[in-house]
């Protein structure tokens, strides 16, 4: 199995952080999200690979890995994806890691998340061979992500200010993670989907519109994590709050 992250955006809405750096060097901690996710991914033993897709200041976050790879000693594999495009929709780059997907097992990942080793186990672990993780104990304000289930499948994902994710037929919703483990043999649908969108002129969007079709022909599961600490890193605020609540929570139950 693979873990694909996504982490070409330029993160307009962390500046003035993002003026001069990608979102994935964000120090939370004494450390960045980057070496978290080495650090932690590194030590999963079904995850054989990480493909990091690449755009804005690729260069920061490749001699970051470069580095964490020489002070570690790790010989956990880390290859590269470049999507020039970077300051379209992130359908772009999860479509520049098409190969990838179709070739093996992946965890398709935000990179802005912190969250404990535990939480991704809980991904790999999964017996649902399409699976997102749903926080059903979130709070909407508008941007999440929210994973909407019906009969014990998810079938539906978008912004939590939609009026679909409201609607009362759903059985749960909860804010989605930003990580979802897709299984090779249905892979090429989900590439599928992204292409025509993208012919359609949609490449502006985020890549859950492609999920969002692709769920609702193929069957995805979810984890509920409800019972975790993470979150995800949009403003400086969230880094904040990371630092003050979320990362320490996770040490003191000693989930790092």
């Amino acid at each position: 199995m693979k873990a694909v992250l996504l982490a070409a955006g330029v993160g307009d809405r962390l500046r003035p952080f993002t003026d001069n750096h990608p979102k994935c060097l964000v120090e939370v901690g004494k450390k960045t999200l980057l070496v978290r996710h080495l650090d932690l991914l590194s030590s999963i033993a079904e995850l054989g690979e990480l493909v990091i897709v690449v755009g804005y200041r690729e260069d920061q976050i490749r001699d970051a890995v470069a580095a964490w790879s020489r002070a570690s000693a790790s010989p956990f594999k880390v290859t590269f994806e470049v999507n020039p495009e970077y300051k379209k929709g992130s359908i772009l780059s999860l479509y520049t890691a098409k190969d990838h997907l179709v070739a093996d097992d992946c965890v398709i990942m935000d990179a802005d998340v912190l969250y404990p080793r535990v939480l991704m186990q809980r991904l790999v672990d999964s017996p649902h061979k399409n699976c997102f993780l749903l926080d059903e104990s979130s709070e909407r304000t508008g941007e999440e992500m929210m994973v909407c289930v019906k009969d014990g499948r998810a079938l539906h994902i978008d912004r939590s200010r939609k009026e679909s994710t409201f609607d009362e037929h759903w059985d749960l919703t909860g804010e989605g993670v930003g990580f979802f483990k897709l299984d090779r043999h249905d892979s090429q649908a989900l590439v599928q989907t992204m292409r025509g969108l993208i012919e359609e002129g949609q490449d502006r969007v985020e890549y859950e519109a492609a999920l969002d079709r692709f769920m609702k022909d193929y069957p995805s599961g979810y984890e509920p994590v409800g019972d975790l600490p993470w979150t995800e890193i949009d403003f400086i605020e969230d880094v904040e709050k990371a630092q003050r609540e979320v990362l320490p929570h996770i040490e003191e139950q000693g989930l790092a």
